[in-house]
């Protein structure tokens, strides 16, 4: 089995909670949280990890600095058994970093510095070791300004060397409309959530937005809806599934966790909606612990709790 390969942010995360309110200077200069834990973070670097922990083959692409932080974000990555070879350690650069503060309820707030996220650019792309997959992931449209205007050109040679192409986004510097329908005609499938999409298609219905994608030219689309589930969309059929019952601790990469089980899906054999079955089972895991991927266990595991 060739790998899955995930292009997009690479972030040291410091998750700390619960959180119950942020310090406001002059008044309450300090809060006290019971936890905190440093973590790999981002969404490519969180969708390689747990494709990884399940057991199988993913690489993450992106750019760090070539700094304490950034040396220690690799290391992690590498432990959780993804490939880092297509990990940029740049001098001058900060790694990227997030705050991130977890409430009760597990809802997430965060402080972010991006770091070399804002010097990520083609020219630190190995296109024959990117291109060298079956299944290629742009996961964190809105958020490389050096790279995202190339999401277009970049997902068509993926596709005439044969990988399928996915799309995500993060909300990252700011939805734009123009960047992710850009994109669109080069991507099978669609993988956004539909809380982010509501800003570019304000008023929309989940099947409105689905409708937007595919007359952009998407090949087909799972619109994330949270605690709602999911709606696949192609330009045959619908369906809509639930997300699965989980007791909450934080959400964090829930859905970078949904996209490597619905990628654990294509990359085993199945069909798209039974691949959306296993990122919910995929996320269902990692809104159980503190971290976007600590929770995730082996694929064996994620397709029972699917019920596959």
């Amino acid at each position: 089995m060739r790998p899955a390969h995930c292009l997009g942010i690479a972030v040291m995360d410091a998750l700390s909670g619960p959180l119950e309110a942020y310090p406001q200077p002059g008044r309450v200069p300090q809060v006290v949280t019971e936890t905190a834990r440093f973590l790999p973070g981002g969404g490519a670097v969180n969708t390689a990890c747990a494709l990884a922990r399940m057991g199988l083959p993913a690489a993450v692409f992106s750019r760090v600095g070539n700094d304490a932080m950034g040396r220690l974000l690799r290391d992690e990555i590498a432990a959780a058994g993804a490939d880092v070879s297509g990990l940029l350690l740049a001098d001058g650069d900060a790694t990227p970093f997030t705050f991130v503060g977890v409430h009760p309820g597990g809802e997430r707030t965060f402080i972010h510095t991006p770091g070399a996220n804002l010097r990520f650019s083609p020219a630190d792309l190995d296109l024959d070791r990117l291109f060298d997959a079956d299944f290629f992931l742009w996961q964190d449209l809105w958020v490389l300004p050096g790279l995202d205007p190339q999401a277009p050109s970049l997902l068509s040679e993926a596709r005439r060397r044969g990988c399928a192409t996915l799309l995500d986004e993060c909300w990252g510097l700011g939805p734009r409309r123009d960047l992710w329908e850009s994109a669109l005609p080069f991507c099978d499938i669609a993988l956004p959530s539909a809380s982010d999409l509501s800003a570019i298609y304000p008023g929309e219905t989940p099947d409105g937005m689905a409708d937007r994608i595919l007359e952009a030219g998407a090949g087909s689309v799972c619109l994330k809806l949270g605690a709602a589930g999911c709606l696949i969309a192609t330009a045959s059929r619908r369906a809509r599934l639930p997300a699965l019952p989980a007791r909450v601790v934080d959400v964090t990469g829930a859905g970078d966790c949904w996209d490597a089980g619905f990628l654990a899906g294509l990359m085993t054999g199945e069909e798209i909606e039974q691949a959306a079955r296993l990122g919910a089972a995929c996320a269902a895991f990692c809104i159980e612990s503190m971290g976007a991927t600590a929770g995730v266990p082996r694929l064996d595991a994620v397709r029972a709790r699917a019920g596959l």
